[in-house]
């Protein structure tokens, strides 16, 4: 008896297979054709579609319901289209739908129905995003070791912004520091193409210290970076007002001169610097002198909330635009280094008072722009233990 089951079992899966392989056949025939053509560079967009196995009728019609979408003398290297043929049809195949990638998250269908109605719609790509948890140690400097970890140059440059306020990846890093972060892709299917990278959170750890920045959307919808203490890593001023090459000249009551050949105070700090390296506003402000003077040569002087004026001298020339009366904001350009005044070469003489006096730039406490409070403080402390967490476990 058993036997007999076994074969009646065995003559049903023969049968089976047997009809699916028919269906599988069936379906073989009436599959779509897709055709793919990608946009080299010196291509005319309209005769791409001499690669195609459209008819130039056909061709006038795709190409006439895509103007009304895009400029298609416009299109660009890399953008690509489909084209959908069908072949369940006993008389010729024909296309049932077009659709153009061009850069960006949206691409643009074309569908032809069986009664040759064509319709059009401006689409949406759907996106794939993926969290990423990174550590690693400094070797040399933060670009080499974040690279050799093939962590994206846009992370590595949005990483180094987010705590430009507190360290200069140029002079403090140190081998064994240790970076940590938290960061989130969105990728665009289809194109597998990254739509934005932004960091989630981040942590650089030295012999002394531990620095953390943590994104955060307050009550308002203000989003921004804060420490563990829900102050912004964003500080009232820059930690240097340019990517300088070394500081040839330290804030102090007693230097000699190299030009007058004499002991006076240097109440400023000395970034030596090329000619026409670009030199930065340390903090949002009001231009209150650009003009030559004197020792200086070329000075920018600009005035900040709270008291404080920051000095920028021996300038090669000045920032577009900037002259007395003009609001700068923090980062912009305001001039470039040189040597002007009394110099013995290119660099910029960089000074900041508080309250009418010179104060050391290097040693001043950088004050925060804003600090998280009430209900939105007690929602990041929630949101902010949660990340800490993980950096614990990375």
């Amino acid at each position: 008896m058993k036997k007999f089951y076994s074969y009646i079992l065995l003559l049903f899966i023969a049968f089976f297979i047997g009809c699916t392989s028919d269906n599988m056949e069936i379906d073989i025939t009436k599959m779509p054709d897709v055709e793919t053509v990608v946009i080299q560079p010196g291509d005319v967009f309209g005769k791409t579609f001499e690669q195609t196995k459209l008819s130039k009728q056909e061709s006038l019609k795709i190409l006439a319901e895509l103007k009304k979408y895009i400029n298609i003398n416009k299109c660009k290297p890399n953008e690509f289209y489909e084209i959908t043929y069908s072949t369940d049809t006993a008389i010729e195949e024909t296309w049932t739908n077009f659709k153009f990638f061009p850069e960006g998250q949206y691409f643009y269908s074309i569908d032809k129905s069986t009664d040759n109605v064509i319709t059009s719609e401006k689409l949406e790509l759907q996106t794939t995003s993926q969290i990423f948890e990174v550590s690693g140690t400094i070797e040399n400097s933060l670009w080499e070791s974040m690279s050799a970890s093939e962590i994206k140059p846009a992370i590595i440059l949005d990483y180094a912004d987010m705590f430009a306020w507190h360290i200069d990846f140029l002079t403090d890093c140190r081998p064994g520091d240790i970076y940590k972060l938290i960061y989130e892709v969105k990728t665009l299917e289809k194109k597998d193409t990254v739509l934005s990278s932004e960091i989630i959170a981040g942590q650089y750890i030295t012999a002394t210290s531990t620095n953390t920045a943590i994104r955060f959307v307050n009550s308002k919808g203000d989003e921004g970076y804060f420490d563990e203490n829900g102050k912004s890593v964003k500080s009232a001023f820059l930690k240097a007002p340019l990517q300088f090459k070394r500081i040839s000249s330290y804030f102090t009551k007693k230097r000699f001169h190299p030009i007058l050949k004499r002991y006076r105070a240097h109440e400023g700090i000395d970034y030596a610097a090329p000619i026409g390296t670009p030199v930065s506003a340390v903090g949002d402000g009001v231009v209150t002198k650009s003009q030559y003077s004197g020792g200086y040569g070329n000075l920018v002087i600009i005035k900040h909330p709270n008291g404080y004026e920051t000095y920028y001298g021996h300038l090669s020339k000045y920032g577009k635009g900037i002259k007395k009366g003009v609001r700068v904001k923090q980062g912009q350009v305001i001039g470039y280094v040189g040597s002007t005044g009394l110099s013995t070469g290119p660099h910029l003489d960089f000074r900041i008072k508080k309250n009418g006096s010179f104060v050391n730039y290097l040693t001043m406490k950088m004050p925060p722009t804003y600090t998280l409070t009430g209900k939105d403080k007690e929602d990041f402390d929630l949101h902010k233990q949660e990340l800490i967490n993980k950096f614990n476990q990375i």
